[in-house]
């Protein structure tokens, strides 16, 4: 049996430049540090059986995130550093803290 974990794929140091610093910048870009293997980045698989909605997926997220930032200021308590659930996914244990303040 063989079980891919792509929490720890994504945090590999041998392959991502700092991994546990948020960095948008490393995809995509001249870096672009996830396409130096096909399995690397993996949210939406890999090789052949890629899926499909990936693109679209993308410009989903990019489009909504567009949207909320021209009109909200998201903020989180001052030191505060996230504790995971790894149950399935990784996510917040603690619900997450964080305030939304509308922008003018």
């Amino acid at each position: 049996m063989v079980a891919v974990t792509p929490w720890l794929t994504h945090h590999l140091p041998e392959w991502w430049t700092d991994p546990a610093r948020f960095d948008p910048d490393r995809f995509g870009s001249a870096r672009a540090e996830d396409r130096r293997h096909p399995f690397l980045w993996t949210p939406f698989g890999g090789g052949a059986h890629k899926c499909i909605g990936l693109h679209f997926g993308m410009m989903e997220v990019k489009t909504i995130l567009h949207r909320l930032l021209l009109a909200f200021r998201f903020t989180v308590p001052e030191g505060y550093v996230m504790p995971q659930d790894f149950t399935s996914l990784p996510i917040p244990k603690d619900r997450l803290p964080m305030r939304l303040e509308r922008l003018a």
